[in-house]
């Protein structure tokens, strides 16, 4: 099983990849546009367009190959993780119920169904990526034709006209088009076909799990904003074959097919489900809360997919607005020595930086109010090029960076400094829980409020002793920035303290 929460946010890496392929093709649009004269001159005009858009198609080409490794790498990395993850999910079920669990790699028949859309997602995104070479040059005519018009018809100067259509090109050159006619920007088809790529190829890995192991029901994941179709099922047990008449059939679902679970664009997962032993995860009241409107803003309630799909809106306008800078810098150095047309992409440029930095104080205000991370993930790679403007590289291989952060993970959770069991998760700390925006009373808080704690100790910047009321003996306070964990000398845990470094007790022990 893959949780809703992993499925929104696994792509996040390969998306970013993706977003510096579309800035690096618009990038090389807005050059050739810059470059665009004869504007006057319908049939110069003409020629040097279709001149160019043929090295608009091969700029794009030669931009994708030299992506296609890397991205090809994060799929890889992203599939195995995957995969690991929705065994070890399954396995931990299996052994509750005293079954001998199996691992990836002890199951052919799961590492062929891995491979096998593990194969079929590149394929796909292969597909995409070159069909957005033909927009790029679809974009780069439209844009070049449009400045023509503006400047034929005098309602508008030539620098102008130059400028509106790199910002047009902007908006068209990462754009896809499919059979259907339907058009979706290069990074939005991405998601989804690899969103559906690794749920589809998670359930089908379960299924195979459960077959192996006589297991024949499921219980299906559960998310706010559901559709209203997949609502009628989410949060269930279902009998796979459909044989118990205790459990609803799992066909009921629509598994199998693209507007059911695990199809287009669909968060939905499900788990094994042992009765008798298996106990179900989203009870009826927690179903419910999933409609109700408890996030505030600008005094107004929303649910808490409404606030994630306007965080998503304010997230594509940034990345739009990134979008029009890398144009309009791109045409200020193509522009050569022509000083109106860099004066007026330079006004747009400082423009165009005004209202990024609008939006994204937007964003964190957002954020902050409805008690929402700003994500970060897709903005912290970014290309390295050569000195002819080629990518080379990435700042940070994917992959090195998913086995650091793991690494560091493990290490935190493994430190024996002290020791924190569950049952000191209650009154004991619970105002201290709350101060970091979790709940003592929620399983999944509690682990991460037992990471946090072990964080601040394992990676302590600061370590001093001191005394602490009720405490017998010495105790020891580990800083990290402004918080501060508790503990006694033989390793027991005492407390957390958000912003402690201000406490009376740690003031005199720093003293020391």
């Amino acid at each position: 099983m893959l949780d809703p929460e992993y499925l929104d946010k696994c792509s996040d890496q390969l998306l970013a990849l993706i977003d510096e392929l579309s800035i690096s093709l618009i990038g090389d649009i807005a050059r050739r546009i810059a470059k665009t004269k004869h504007i006057t001159d319908t049939a110069k005009h003409q020629a040097h367009v279709l001149q160019n858009a043929g090295m608009v198609y091969q700029d794009a080409i030669k931009r994708i190959g030299q992506t296609t490794g890397y991205i090809d790498r994060e799929i890889d990395r992203l599939f195995k993780e995957a995969g690991v993850k929705n065994i070890k999910n399954e396995s931990v079920i299996y052994k509750m119920a005293g079954m001998e669990p199996k691992e990836l790699h002890q199951s052919k028949e799961m590492q062929q169904i891995l491979n096998a859309n593990l194969r079929k997602t590149k394929g796909e995104i292969k597909n995409l990526t070159l069909t957005t070479a033909n927009k790029a040059q679809s974009a780069y005519i439209n844009a070049c034709n449009s400045a023509m018009l503006k400047v034929q018809t005098g309602a508008f100067s030539y620098d102008k006209a130059i400028a509106d259509a790199i910002k047009e090109a902007a908006g068209q050159g990462t754009e896809v088009l499919f059979p259907s006619g339907h058009v979706d920007k290069l990074d939005v088809a991405v998601r989804r076909a690899v969103l559906t790529g690794v749920n589809q190829s998670a359930a089908e890995m379960t299924l195979a799990y459960a077959q192996e192991m006589g297991c024949d029901y499921v219980e299906v994941t559960a998310h706010s904003g559901a559709r209203p179709s997949h609502a009628l099922w989410q949060g269930l047990v279902f009998c796979i074959s459909g044989k118990d008449p205790n459990y609803p059939p799992f066909s009921m679902t629509g598994y199998g097919t693209g507007e059911g679970l695990c199809g287009w664009n669909c968060r939905h997962n499900f788990h094994v489900f042992i009765p008798g032993v298996s106990v179900r995860a989203y009870t009826d009241a927690m179903l419910q809360d999933y409609d109700t409107k408890k996030y505030e803003y600008k005094g107004k309630k929303y649910k808490e997919y409404e606030v994630s799909q306007m965080q998503r809106f304010q997230e594509r306008q940034i990345r739009g607005t990134k979008r029009k800078l890398t144009g309009y810098d791109a045409g200020i150095k193509a522009a050569g020595n022509d000083e109106v047309l860099k004066n007026t992409l330079q006004q747009r440029f400082e423009s165009e930086s005004v209202r990024l930095k609008w939006q994204e104080k937007k964003l964190k205000e957002f954020c902050k109010q409805t008690g929402r991370r700003v994500e970060s993930a897709r903005t912290q790679v970014h290309a390295v090029l050569d000195s002819s403007g080629n990518i080379v590289g990435f700042n940070r291989s994917v992959a090195q960076k998913a086995v650091w952060a793991n690494k560091r993970y493990q290490k935190v959770e493994n430190s024996s400094i002290i020791k924190v069991s569950d049952k000191q998760f209650g009154k004991k700390i619970g105002k201290h829980t709350k101060e970091y925006g979790l709940n003592p009373k929620s399983t999944k808080d509690r682990q991460t409020m037992r990471h946090t704690i072990l964080d601040i100790v394992e990676n302590a910047s600061e370590v001093r002793s001191g005394e602490w009321r009720g405490q017998a003996g010495e105790t020891f306070f580990y800083i990290k920035g402004k918080d501060v964990v508790v503990a006694k000398e033989s390793g027991e845990f005492v407390t957390i303290l958000k912003g402690g470094i201000d406490n009376v007790r740690v003031k005199n022990a720093r003293k020391r």
